[in-house]
């Protein structure tokens, strides 16, 4: 299995819900329309397939391979900051 980023700008809110149910299928939506998603090799394929049935020529839709040898790389900004560990004063 493979991990990926998707990420799509599409014009049309049907099409847009239609795409976002198919990547579900697959994975895990990160922000309203970026999804991370594992497939094998014949999954990507459908997927493509899927997907580039709804697109339209101006919309846009981008696979990201993610390179699992580095998991600790992501860097994120704006999440919830984790909060300190409870302090014990004796």
């Amino acid at each position: 299995m493979s991990l990926y980023v998707a990420a799509y700008d599409i014009a049309r809110a049907p099409r847009r819900s239609r795409v976002a149910e198919i990547l579900l299928e697959y994975g895990r939506r990160v922000q309203r329309s970026v999804f991370e998603i594992e497939v094998d090799p014949e999954e990507l394929e459908e997927l493509q397939f899927r997907v580039g049935l709804l697109l339209a020529p101006s919309d846009r839709f981008d696979l990201f391979p993610i390179d699992r040898r580095f998991p600790k790389r992501r860097l994120s900004w704006q999440r919830d900051p984790v909060p300190p560990d409870p302090v014990i004063v004796i």
